[in-house]
């Protein structure tokens, strides 16, 4: 039976490690998928550098699972978020189809539309993205290099606000989705919000589906099997295990 996972917004972060980190490992073991699709945060932090020993180290045991799941032919893509970004088309080593703000596939005659949604939110809800991930800041960040960025990022990342997004921003993804669907789309799926959804939207003639992943945090993903799209929910638990944070340089 063919399978898709698409899962987002676990906010991976090797300095406050959790139980996600092995529900992911356990749920690629057992579902085994044609195709997974990491919604973007997938890290709390992650950036395409040119030499990034640094960063691989640090998510060694996450590398280990998209490697076993490369060696088994799965298709990985990987929608950029604003938390990881600049990918250079692998990671680990791996190939992965890597897309800034959007892309769509066709899955079992379905036409699928995927994006992170932080691009889709609006202004200003956009903003940290669109700074983070315009060329000139990447080439900045690029420059300065892992040793400098890396403890920087992971300190201000241990500083962000987490939890729900304000009301306004799932009614935007929404929104969005209707948009997409009246384009021609089937199934539109995205995150960022950190809210799983599962919507039926009708405009005009065309009626498609829309799917928010929520959160890998809380053990929420989108399961794609027999056809049917379902979302799901992982058993895990918060943040075990809390180790030091580094300074920022």
């Amino acid at each position: 039976m063919k399978r898709w996972v698409f899962l987002g917004d676990a906010h991976l972060n090797p300095y406050r490690k959790d139980s996600s980190w092995d529900a992911f490992r356990a749920l690629m073991e057992e579902i085994s998928p044609e195709g997974l699709v990491l919604m973007g945060d997938f890290f709390d932090f992650w950036f395409g550098f040119r030499e990034n020993s640094i960063l691989e180290g640090l998510y060694g045991e996450v590398g280990e699972v998209l490697k076993a799941l490369g060696e088994r032919g799965t298709r990985i893509i990987f929608l950029e978020g604003n938390h990881d970004f600049a990918l250079q088309g692998e990671i680990f080593g791996v190939p992965v189809e890597n897309y800034r703000w959007e892309t769509s596939v066709e899955i079992e005659g379905k036409k699928v539309y995927l994006a992170h949604g932080d691009r889709a939110a609006g202004l200003p809800y956009s903003l940290p993205a669109l700074f983070l991930k315009h060329p000139l800041t990447c080439r900045v960040v690029g420059g300065l290099g892992p040793k400098v960025v890396t403890r920087a990022a992971f300190w201000w990342c241990s500083r962000s606000r987490r939890g729900d997004r304000v009301p306004q921003v799932r009614s935007r993804l929404r929104s969005f989705a209707a948009r997409k669907i009246a384009e021609g789309f089937d199934v539109v799926v995205m995150g960022h919000c950190h809210r799983a959804e599962a919507a039926e939207i009708t405009v005009g003639s065309r009626t498609g589906l829309y799917f928010n992943v929520g959160s890998w945090m809380d053990g929420d993903y989108l399961l794609l099997q027999a056809g049917s799209f379902s979302l799901q929910k992982a058993p895990q638990a918060r943040p075990e295990a809390v180790l030091p944070l580094p300074r920022a340089s």
